[in-house]
């Protein structure tokens, strides 16, 4: 098409192209990446599964016998293992009367227990040649 007296322009039929000193047309925001979604995601469920195997090791220990503390009744599980009981129970059948840290297994059978007269019984978990925890037990009386 032309136009009588001016210059002719070729029809345009896509963008206009920005001119120099004119800013082009303003760009949509780009999408998330799903990427950075994905890594949360991942993320979230391996803190949940850490979190509920920490708990269920807590469970699965928090009656050990090296956990007990003066006062707690225990009873005997096998072996040289004790489990921590409700002093309510039939099972109690011992009675913390004191916890010695830092005690040789020879230390615990010789002495740890001597300043405890009501002592009857003497606990000892750790590792041989290493230190542990002592624990003097007097019987419940049930």
């Amino acid at each position: 098409m032309t136009y009588a007296g001016g210059p002719q322009f070729p029809e345009q039929t896509g963008p206009v192209p920005p001119q120099a000193g004119m800013p082009g047309p303003a760009q949509p925001p780009a999408a998330p990446k799903k990427s950075k979604r994905r890594q949360k995601i991942v993320l979230t469920v391996f803190l949940i599964l850490v979190a509920g195997l920490l708990a269920l090791v807590w469970v699965a220990t928090r009656s050990n016998g090296e956990n007990a503390q003066a006062g707690n009744c225990v009873t005997e599980s096998g072996e040289n293992y004790v489990k921590i009981v409700d002093c309510g129970t039939p099972e109690a059948t011992l009675k913390v009367v004191a916890r010695v840290e830092g005690k040789t297994q020879t230390e615990a059978r010789i002495s740890a227990c001597t300043p405890y007269p009501d002592a009857e019984q003497v606990f000892w978990q750790g590792k041989e040649g290493e230190t542990g925890v002592v624990l003097c037990l007097a019987k419940t009386g049930k």
